[in-house]
């Protein structure tokens, strides 16, 4: 196991844009850090609590400048008790002897893969504390290879960037009906947030036949035939939907799949393969139960 604690001991005010989870057992505790950093996320924004010395750090009589003294204070004017007992619940863990991890992080994609990684090695309590406001961060369902197309579809009809950008790995690569390439996970995000936005904002996506195929017990090839569907504004009849197969190559993370890479394409029943300028030596393609070949 790697060296877990950072060098800064100062004390923490109001733990602002981290990610926060209890770990009971010291070698879960620092497998998870070692995960984190693994994922991209850097060291020195990475804090482990856990004795006396960090109860001290964060101060729970307010006599301090720990961030339950300075919550404390704030309480007053926003009277909000449940993240008080939020924030309170971590003072009793450590005091419990149990390890609370702290991860600093702005972006909600980096937040949800932080919140999964924590869960993974067995992290309770886990959420996320912007300013002066709390969110919980349940594990994520990626429970096997088969769930990785509807929450692409969820996130897509949500106008989600963040989530839909959560299922990759930081440096995935994802082929767009172009012929277009991201390389990593913001290059993804970036590109959907504003297709998302203005491109598509009016259209509903689907899953209609998803087929797995295992190359291992911890990798899967993913086909999804999916629909788009289009309402075009003052048009009195829909246009037809648009199909497409997404590929998806994905990995098993402890009980959650990540897309390691990704391939859109569109279907075109009715256009025959021309390789070679002979398009009758290879058919012409076919889908007549929407089964994805």
């Amino acid at each position: 196991m790697k060296t877990v604690r950072t060098e800064r001991r100062e004390f923490i005010l109001y733990p602002t844009n981290r990610v926060l989870g209890t770990i009971g057992d010291a070698a879960k505790a620092g497998e998870a850090i070692d995960a984190l950093i693994r994922a991209g996320f850097d060291r020195q924004d990475i804090d482990l609590l856990h004795g006396e010395e960090d109860l001290h750090r964060l101060d729970p009589t307010g006599e301090q400048h720990g961030f339950l003294g300075q919550f404390q204070r704030t309480l007053i004017r926003s009277l909000d008790l449940e993240q008080f007992k939020h924030l309170t619940h971590y003072v009793d863990d450590i005091r419990a002897g149990r390890f609370v991890v702290m991860v600093r992080t702005k972006r909600r994609a980096l937040r949800i893969l932080a919140a999964d990684i924590l869960h993974k090695y067995g992290a309770e309590f886990v959420g996320f504390y912007g300013r002066w406001a709390c969110e919980d961060l349940p594990a994520s369902p990626q429970r096997s290879p088969e769930d990785i197309p509807g929450l692409f579809v969820r996130a897509w009809n949500a106008r989600d960037a963040d989530a839909l950008a959560s299922l990759f790995d930081e440096d995935a690569e994802f082929v767009n009906v172009t012929g277009l390439r991201w390389h990593d996970r913001e290059a993804i995000r970036k590109a959907y947030a504003d297709d998302l936005e203005r491109m598509v904002n009016r259209s509903t996506l689907a899953t209609v036949d998803t087929k797995v195929k295992l190359l291992s017990p911890d990798v899967a090839v993913v086909h999804t035939r999916m629909t788009r569907s289009d309402e075009a504004a003052g048009a009195a009849v829909p246009p037809e939907p648009r199909a497409t197969i997404v590929s998806f190559v994905v990995h098993r993370m402890g009980d959650r799949w990540l897309c390691a890479s990704a391939h859109n394409t569109d279907v075109l029943p009715n256009l025959g393969t021309t390789i070679g300028g002979d398009a009758a030596a290879f058919g012409t393609a076919s889908y007549p139960t929407d089964q994805v070949s």
